[in-house]
């Protein structure tokens, strides 16, 4: 019998053993801290709002949607018809980039937008193909967004946009004024639209072969928003970024948070 109790002790001694072991764990599980995300890019101030649309955007959109037409788009549809289309659409664009490049100062742009419609509506059979090109006047379209950056207007926030994609907020409040040159200001509302999505069609079909880097990134929403800024820099300033004089300083504070 006294075996018995000898036994039956040991258990209950291993079950209150085993509970305060629990006791113990669930109190240090508690004075854990809790992990918070914190985002503190100052270009980036709704950076919790636009990751969740990013996340809408890339996983969801493109990936069932915009991501297999731009495959097809650029597989099944020749060369030619590919480069007439987008000839044709960025046509329309060149009154207002003649305009554009006049407010800058860009007398020589200027004109080249200038020539260039003149030449590609006529000899070129409404911008279809390019002839402009052929003679020697190059595509550059600027839109009043980089007029106001030009003169040194900031980039201001960035905003990822459901279903349109990333913007910053000089571009969001200029947009609309690039439509009230002539042809653009005589479209109606479907010819826009539809202005629009051959255009982004083209420009989401090119980027088919950075899809691998994006995929690969190691966050790929911080990819696409440097890039961005970089994109929006390099065409306010025609390709020629000045170097900004805090870069070194930067890298340095960097590597030492990393040590």
């Amino acid at each position: 019998m006294k075996y018995k109790w000898m036994l039956l002790s040991l258990l209950l001694g291993c079950f209150s053993a085993s509970i305060h072991a629990e006791e113990i764990a669930v109190s240090e599980a508690s004075q854990k801290p809790t992990i918070e995300m914190v985002y503190n890019d100052p270009r980036d101030p709704i950076e919790g709002f636009n990751r969740a649309m990013w996340d809408f955007n890339y996983l969801i959109l493109d990936k069932h949607l915009f991501r297999p037409i731009a495959h097809g788009y650029n597989d099944y549809l020749p060369s030619p018809v590919k480069s007439g289309v987008n000839n044709f659409v960025r046509n329309f664009e060149e009154p207002s980039s003649l305009v554009n490049n006049a407010l800058q100062g860009k007398w020589g742009w200027a004109a080249n937008a200038g020539g260039r419609f003149t030449v590609n509506t006529t000899l070129g059979l409404l911008g279809v193909v390019d002839v402009a090109d052929m003679m020697g006047m190059v595509r550059k379209q600027d839109d009043f967004n980089e007029v106001l950056g030009y003169y040194g207007v900031p980039n201001g926030p960035y905003f990822m946009a459901p279903f349109f994609g990333p913007y910053v907020t000089r571009e969001l409040a200029t947009d609309w004024v690039d439509g009230l040159y002539f042809p653009l200001s005589e479209f109606l509302l479907w010819q826009s639209i539809l202005k629009w999505g051959l255009k982004n069609l083209d420009s989401r079909a090119s980027a088919i072969d950075q899809e691998r880097l994006l995929d690969n990134a190691l966050d790929p929403y911080t990819f696409v928003k440097e890039a961005y800024f970089q994109h929006m820099d390099y065409k306010v300033y025609d390709g020629n970024v000045p170097t900004k004089q805090d870069d070194d300083e930067l890298l340095e504070e960097y590597l030492s948070e990393l040590e």
